[in-house]
């Protein structure tokens, strides 16, 4: 930062900010609600921060974005009172008492869910209420201690103002509503051990699915006609298919809850899916199963959920399989690698492979 970032003049401190990254999306005008459907990623400046500066963010589920609302022209700008998005049957308050973007020093800050820390210093996060080509100040972890201490007050007319502001859009109808102690019971009741192969998918491209009643496992391609190999990962640095990712595979009870029915189940974008407990106290890291004639191994690699799982099945869906009890018991699923290679088919018994030596 330039040694003159930070002026005096008389009793009053000014300072020169620089942006350390730009928000990129899909939505460029301002508009005041429906922010839980934008999917957003931070575009890091490289010359501000090192990539190195968003090490071990991962390890949150939620990030706080410091943003400059840079299309607010300075005339629009509020120093004093005024009736909130200007309605007349809101008490007029004053600037301070309100989030609005035309504040004196046009800032912005938000709690987001963090989505995924890609290389190259890419942020991917959900429901950042800044529009595409949004100046970035600074990103802070989430945590709940500094959430608020004692009981949130707040006015009616603020309630009213944030009814639809997080709202996941006009196509949730579509989605179902989770029941987390009903659906986490009936995922918990796969079997510890000879689980079963309930469906195999083939992805030959990106948004094609075929369910196959048989399937051949590879240890150099994973799911042989899949396209996990050519379709590389955003997770690497070169962009080269993740290894320990070579198949996806998702509880078969969790993915049928979520989909409503098994013709949409392909669509989570699994491999397999398994009537298993794939919770990390059954399966660590290292577990060894046995499917037909091949035998695959649970990797490291965390399998998360995606824009576009979102976008299939509803953001509620999304938060029950990736809250604090959907990690815990991993419902989106694990990655696994092939170090056998053999024929697997639907309806096949599923047990742990265990060493003698």
């Amino acid at each position: 930062m330039p040694h003159d970032a930070v002026r005096h003049t008389g009793t009053v401190t000014s300072f020169e900010m620089f942006p350390i990254g730009v928000v990129r999306n899909e939505r460029s005008e301002a508009v005041d609600d429906d922010w839980d459907r934008v999917n957003s990623s931070i575009r890091l400046d490289l010359d501000v921060v090192d990539e190195s500066a968003a090490d071990g963010l991962r390890a949150f589920s939620h990030i706080e974005v410091v943003f400059v609302f840079d299309q607010v022209d300075e005339s629009s700008v509020v120093r004093g009172a005024r009736h909130p998005r200007g309605n007349t049957a809101w008490p007029a308050v004053g600037i301070l008492a309100q989030r609005a973007k035309n504040r004196p020093n046009r800032l912005g800050v938000t709690v987001c869910e963090l989505m995924a820390v890609r290389p190259g210093g890419v942020i991917e996060v959900r429901g950042l209420d800044a529009i595409d080509g949004t100046p970035v100040l600074d990103i802070k972890p989430y945590m709940e201690e500094f959430g608020p201490r004692g009981d949130v007050l707040q006015p009616e007319w603020s309630h009213e103002l944030m009814t639809a502001y997080w709202k996941d859009g006009p196509d949730q109808p579509t989605h179902r509503t989770p029941d987390p102690d009903a659906w986490l019971a009936d995922v918990r009741r796969s079997p510890a051990d000879h689980g079963t192969l309930a469906m195999i998918v083939r992805r030959p491209t990106t948004d094609d699915r075929e369910v196959l009643a048989h399937g051949e496992l590879d240890p150099n391609v994973g799911l042989v006609g899949d396209n996990w190999l050519e379709r590389g990962s955003r997770s690497t640095p070169d962009g080269a298919a993740e290894p320990d990712a070579q198949l996806n595979i998702m509880n078969i009870r969790a993915a049928r809850l979520v989909a409503g029915d098994d013709e949409r189940v392909p669509l989570a974008g699994d491999q397999l899916f398994v009537d298993l407990d794939l919770s990390p106290e059954n399966l660590p890291a290292g577990t060894r199963l046995q499917i037909g004639s091949a035998v695959i191994e649970v990797t490291a690699k965390p399998h998360t959920g995606c824009a576009k799982f979102t976008r299939r099945f509803g953001l509620a869906a999304h938060r029950w399989i990736n809250g604090r009890t959907g990690k815990e018991q991993r419902l989106r699923g694990i990655c696994a690698k092939v170090v056998v290679a053999g024929t697997i088919t639907a309806g096949d018994t599923i047990t742990k492979v265990v060493d003698h030596d």
